[in-house]
């Protein structure tokens, strides 16, 4: 559904211009003019000489280069929602195409979803056909250039990677897993300015990237071991927690925590609703974001330019997303910045007895 009225709301036209030797007159011209080609000839303003050119446009053309890319995403995040509702309203409506009892419960099904289907492609298809009519403007170009655009540019500021990362963890701290609430959000700006980081590499390699922080970034700086850099937390249980319940769940964690998979932490320490590990929860993932950002934005570390799955484990993460050694070190400077805050809460914590717990 969400593909389809992606390719409903793009345009599917293309237009090639092409210089000739010479100006094309007379027959040859009004067969090519009465075939829908547009001859022209313009001046050159660098040479002063005068330049003959042919358009040719022609129907049933995608624009992979650019629609397809990451100036498509937003837009295909907006139609496939509006056509995902448009679906389900119909089919709650039970405006379907009914079939006999007899009919297999898989036909009936296929055959069940054609009307609400067919509505919604159609109505992204009108109002694309009609946007494009009233503004000289394609609607994915328009959202790249009024949406996408202003807010990829206001994901590079301090305040709004902060301002992400606090919410991430007071999600996460009462129970809600924040990185999923919040992906939408995290996938259609910071993950797009990550995909403009990767064409640009790919296609100009030593190239300056358009953006300095990604959707990936915080996962290298921020979120060692999970949300919270709970990996520094169970490295510190280790050495300074005298509960066994506490080493008990750091033992059955610390491999998934490796991968960045904290599940078991958070829920079987727990971490959710703990109010002594509230505060290092919060302000370890703040400080090393915060440390981060000022190191990539200075220069001192090669924004991403790479696209690396979320469970490698850190170091190995951070090297092969920028291809710059300096990642790495940065991650070991945040990881004792980590290790320095998490450290004071979790030998606090040993004054507390199993048994008190609730």
């Amino acid at each position: 559904m969400t593909l389809g009225s992606f390719l409903m709301a793009l345009t599917q036209a293309a237009t090639v211009t092409t210089a000739l030797p010479r100006a094309i007159t007379g027959a040859a011209a009004k067969t090519l003019t009465e075939a829908g080609a547009v001859l022209s000839t313009v001046k050159d303003p660098a040479t002063g000489k005068m330049v003959h050119n042919m358009a040719t446009t022609g129907w049933g053309f995608f624009n992979f280069n650019g629609h397809f890319g990451s100036q498509g995403l937003f837009t295909a995040m907006i139609v496939g929602g509006v056509a995902g509702a448009i679906f389900i309203f119909l089919m709650k409506k039970d405006l379907t195409i009914k079939m006999p009892d007899g009919v297999p419960p898989a036909v009936t099904q296929a055959f069940a979803a054609i009307i609400p289907a067919t509505a919604a492609f159609y109505v992204v298809g009108i109002f694309t056909w009609a946007f494009t009519k009233l503004t000289s403007m394609a609607f994915v170009d328009w959202v790249a250039k009024a949406i996408q655009e202003p807010l990829l540019h206001a994901s590079q500021g301090y305040g709004m990677v902060l301002l992400l990362t606090l919410l991430v963890q007071i999600f996460w701290f009462f129970g809600i897993h924040g990185t999923n609430v919040l992906g939408p959000i995290l996938d259609a700006i910071w993950l797009t300015a990550q995909y403009q980081n990767i064409n640009t590499a790919a296609a100009n390699p030593g190239a300056k990237l358009p953006y300095l922080w990604t959707r990936t970034s915080f996962d290298l700086y921020a979120w060692m071991g999970g949300a919270g850099s709970t990996l520094i937390l169970l490295i510190c249980i280790f050495i300074f927690s005298k509960r066994p319940d506490e080493r008990a769940v750091a033992k059955l964690a610390i491999a998934p925590g490796v991968f960045n998979i904290n599940e078991p932490v958070m829920f079987g320490l727990p971490i959710v609703l703990n109010a002594i590990y509230f505060i290092p929860f919060v302000l370890a993932p703040a400080v090393m974001v915060s440390i981060a950002y000022f190191a990539v934005t200075h220069g001192l570390v090669a924004p991403i330019k790479n696209q690396v799955v979320w469970n490698i484990p850190p170091l190995f993460n951070s090297f092969l997303a920028t291809a710059d050694w300096r990642a790495p070190v940065l991650q070991l400077v945040n990881f004792a910045v980590g290790f320095l805050i998490w450290a004071p809460f979790v030998i606090a914590s040993n004054r507390i007895k199993p048994d008190q717990v609730d």
